[in-house]
């Protein structure tokens, strides 16, 4: 169950959360910045969003359970908020989260690891979201620490993007994120899809 459950949130996060919207957001974001401070907003940006992923999957759980949701229920809010968010960027008012951050002044280095980096271009409401109703379904406290490992092993593959992000921006550009987000964005809709259909039926059965 529980190498089911990681198959399934490791690459919804990884579109949802992972380098593939963070590598270009932080290039742009630190371009005149020298290689010092870049390190130490990355390193900032990825213990907040570590911290603000913890109170999620430790106290916005508890908030579900304590209302009672059920399971099918659940499993369906977290299908159609994976589909939408997948089908989100092909609507004209999509936009990616690099577009979002990169335009407007840059702030203070160390404001700028609060927001707009580690909020929302790390933590997206939507990949909060889900992690809320993954844990509310798995709610064992060994099912919630692997999905908090998960979580932060995405943040470990953000801070390493970061990282490298200058450099991969400069020698390699943006083709292979954008091949890399396709993949797994149709993923993600085959995953949404599947969801919605369980949720259907844990709701259908008497």
């Amino acid at each position: 169950m529980l190498g089911t459950m990681a198959a399934k949130l490791f690459p919804l996060l990884f579109n949802m959360m992972g380098p593939i919207g963070v590598i270009p957001a932080f290039a742009a974001l630190t371009a005149q910045m020298d290689e010092r401070t870049r390190t130490a907003v990355a390193r900032r940006a990825a213990l907040l969003s570590f911290c603000a992923l913890a109170v999620a999957v430790f106290l916005g759980a508890a908030m579900l359970e304590a209302w009672g949701i059920q399971n099918g229920s659940l499993i369906l809010a977290a299908g159609l908020i994976v589909t939408l968010t997948a089908l989100l960027p092909l609507m004209p008012q999509g936009a990616g989260r690099a577009q979002q951050a990169a335009p407007g002044p840059a702030p203070a280095p160390l404001q700028l690891a609060v927001s707009p980096l580690a909020f929302p271009t790390i933590v997206t409401p939507r990949g909060v979201g889900i992690l809320i109703i993954f844990v509310a379904f798995f709610n064992s406290p060994p099912e919630k620490l692997v999905v908090l490992a998960i979580a932060g092993l995405m943040l470990v593959l953000n801070y390493i993007g970061m990282r490298a992000a200058h450099g991969f921006m400069a020698r390699i550009g943006m083709t292979p994120l954008l091949v890399l987000g396709a993949v797994f964005g149709v993923l993600q809709v085959a995953l949404g899809v599947e969801m919605m259909a369980d949720g259907w039926l844990a709701l259908a059965r008497p």
